[in-house]
């Protein structure tokens, strides 16, 4: 997600600005009547229209008849805003572009791709997109052509006040061809054995998310370099990769890759994490498609859930400018069946390019962040236990130089897991037994979290103890790589007024420790140790929970995972 310039003060101001609630607008419908045909030697297929501010966020089906003997397709499209004033980034108009086959939009055998805004354009003087039997555009799927009627389909992101006219065109030609053969990854596969952290970033699009986007031996340089360990493939909307990275897989036996598929809807976007061929829906809103039943399909499929940048651009007023980025489907999913969300999603260090500001040298923490952990904090309270990760969103185009900043891995999430398999990490990551690395896994500290009872029980990282409400329970924090910064605890999502004796034994008149929020990291490795109790009076149904973070001049550096205590 990319800001305009325009967007620098307005972009913070409204950081805690509310959406509209977005529910399902309509029954399922007959199919449209498909009076066009598509043939090869024929002039391509037109579609035209206009859309307005009513249109935003809905689909429209556009049907074509395929006539025996094609073996490709080709589709492109455009749009013209409509006389008035110039449109800005937060009132153009911004359609999308995709593809359903003779097994109908309904289906997710009837898939063929999904390019949003990014490829097609006719204004743009771009390629058509295209799928024929042994190859297709990125973000379409190669495949037989068989006869009958395919659809276009055209998502309406956003209209400009005065609205705009749009044209698809379809064109059918003969070609040849063999679809190749699946080549998925191996589910099964062990990338190295035994207990360990390992790191990965769970926000990656690559080849098939932007026209520019690196190859896959890039793309796994790239993934190298950021000493990732693990590497969630999270392309937009389309499941290609999942049938093609096997040979990727076989050629890089030391990392896990794991396909997943990013959900793009006009209300929110979420994340399956792993393959779920029982799902292509991404088009909640249209007709009788909800967000509800597709996170059911996902779980149902064996893939992690995700909520992705649940609190970017917030608002109506980026209604345009960034469709779905904040999260408005909160109560339509079941938080329950939530496995993860991003607490940080792109740069820790968001700069003037990142957030809009003209002045581009100035770095601030991203202020999504702080958002985010604060829903994060209420989901807690209110006793869904979802584990918080990062992900760059990166699409694998930035500069060289920019790369640790916000490529690959400029963020991390380190998971303990017994080893590196799919398996080990799902359980892993659904214990919550993680922290998040802000600046990627060379710039930011190594955190150990741990909580220690009387009787000698242990927890780390998104465990849970039983203690009773007067029970004194130790947490131990060690920070490597910390030396100068500052660690904090936070109880109920509260920062919290723990005891502490400050360098020198530096006590209050009374004798009792002075009480600090935040305790200086005086050497490397550091290890400090709080007593702490539960707080009835604020604790949820997962009990009290404590978690860390720590902080530099400038940005957080980790973000830990809670721990909590709970009633016998």
């Amino acid at each position: 997600m990319k800001p305009h310039p325009l967007l620098a003060a307005l972009c913070i101001a409204l950081l805690s600005a509310c959406g509209s609630s977005a529910t399902s607008r309509a029954a399922v419908q007959p199919p449209p009547v498909a009076d066009k045909t598509c043939a090869p030697g024929a002039d391509a297929v037109q579609f035209s229209g206009s859309v307005g501010t009513a249109d935003a966020k809905t689909y429209r089906m556009l049907p074509f008849n395929v006539a025996p003997g094609t073996g490709r397709i080709e589709l492109s499209y455009g749009w013209t805003d409509k006389a008035g004033p110039p449109s800005t980034p937060l009132t153009s108009t911004t359609l999308d572009l995709g593809l359903w086959d003779q097994h109908g939009y309904r289906s997710a055998a009837g898939f063929r791709g999904w390019s949003g805004s990014r490829q097609g354009r006719i204004d743009q003087q771009q390629a058509p997109v295209f799928v024929q039997a042994d190859s297709a555009e990125r973000g379409y799927l190669p495949g037989a052509i068989e006869p009958g009627v395919w659809y276009a389909d055209l998502g309406v992101g956003a209209s400009s006040p005065q609205g705009a006219d749009w044209t698809v065109k379809v064109a059918c030609k003969a070609a040849g061809g063999v679809t190749p053969a699946d080549d998925p990854v191996d589910r099964t596969h062990v990338a190295r054995s035994g207990p360990a952290w390992f790191n990965g970033d769970f926000h990656m699009h690559a080849y098939h998310s932007n026209p520019k986007a690196p190859d896959w031996d890039d793309f796994i340089a790239q993934a190298r370099a950021a000493k990732l360990d693990f590497l969630m493939v999270t392309e937009y909307v389309t499941t290609q990769h999942w049938r093609t990275l096997g040979a990727v897989q076989r050629a890089n036996p030391d990392l896990l890759i794991w396909p997943g598929r990013e959900v793009i809807t006009y209300f929110g976007h979420v994340m399956g994490h792993g393959e779920t061929p029982h799902v292509a829906e991404f088009r909640h809103g249209f007709e009788d498609v909800k967000i509800g039943d597709i996170q059911k399909a996902i779980k149902a499929d064996g893939a992690l859930f995700q909520v992705n940048h649940p609190t970017s651009f917030p608002g109506p007023v980026f209604a345009n400018f960034c469709r779905g980025c904040e999260f408005q489907l909160g109560d339509q999913i079941d938080w329950n069946q939530v496995d993860t969300m991003e607490i940080l999603n792109g740069p820790v260090r968001a700069n003037g390019d990142d957030l809009g500001v003209p002045i581009t040298q100035v770095e601030v923490e991203n202020p999504f962040m702080t958002t985010a952990l604060a829903l994060w904090d209420h989901q807690l309270r209110a006793g869904h236990k979802i584990t918080g990760v990062s992900g760059t969103d990166s699409k694998g185009v930035d500069a060289v130089a920019d790369r640790s900043r916000k490529g690959y891995g400029s963020s991390a999430t380190s998971v303990y897991a017994s080893e590196l398999s799919r398996a080990a990490l799902t359980q892993a990551i659904k214990a919550g037994h993680a922290y998040v690395k802000t600046r990627g896994v060379a710039g930011s500290p190594s955190l150990q979290f741990e909580a220690i009872t009387a009787d000698g029980r242990h927890a780390i990282f998104g465990d849970t103890l039983s203690v009773g409400s007067a029970e004194t329970v130790t947490l131990r924090t060690t920070v490597t790589g910390g030396m100068g910064q500052y660690l904090s605890y936070y109880r109920n999502g509260e920062l919290s007024l723990v005891s502490a004796t400050l360098p020198g034994g530096i006590i209050l008149p009374d004798g009792v420790p002075l009480a600090v929020r935040t305790v200086p990291i005086t050497s490397d490795p550091f290890v400090d140790e709080v007593a702490v109790t539960r707080n009835t009076a604020t604790e949820g149904p997962l009990g009290s929970y404590w978690r860390v973070e720590t902080r530099g001049l400038q940005t957080r550096t980790t973000l830990g995972n809670p721990i909590f205590l709970k009633a016998p």
